[in-house]
């Protein structure tokens, strides 16, 4: 045998036979793909649904603010506040006990 020969079958060794293409392998990463679309998507909407919720939140709750800032009468101040027992705030207590209920973190599965 010759050097020639010997490096022929060396490499012929040594050489790894080509892959064959994995379906199932390329299934799962189409599927991880769309899952990640999926949850992108959703997360995009939860943000932007949170987001509206706030700014809602925000103008109600500047809306009681100021009516617990009315005068209460004729003859009262600018700065005289309405009591805690008043409508508006009793309005506030409320509009807190129904954020804290919807906005309840969800149990984690």
């Amino acid at each position: 045998m010759t050097d020639d020969e010997i490096d022929a079958r060396l490499a012929a060794l040594m050489t790894e036979p080509a892959a064959a293409p994995d379906p199932a392998f390329a299934d799962h990463v189409v599927a991880l793909a769309r899952f990640d679309l999926v949850r992108r998507r959703a997360r995009r909407r939860a943000f932007a649904r949170v987001g509206r919720e706030a700014l809602a939140l925000v103008a109600v709750l500047a809306t009681f603010v100021l009516l617990a800032r009315l005068p209460s009468g004729p003859a009262a101040g600018l700065g005289d506040a309405l009591p805690l027992a008043s409508p508006a705030m009793l309005g506030v207590i409320l509009l807190g006990l129904w954020a804290a209920v919807v906005n309840r973190p969800s149990p984690a599965t």
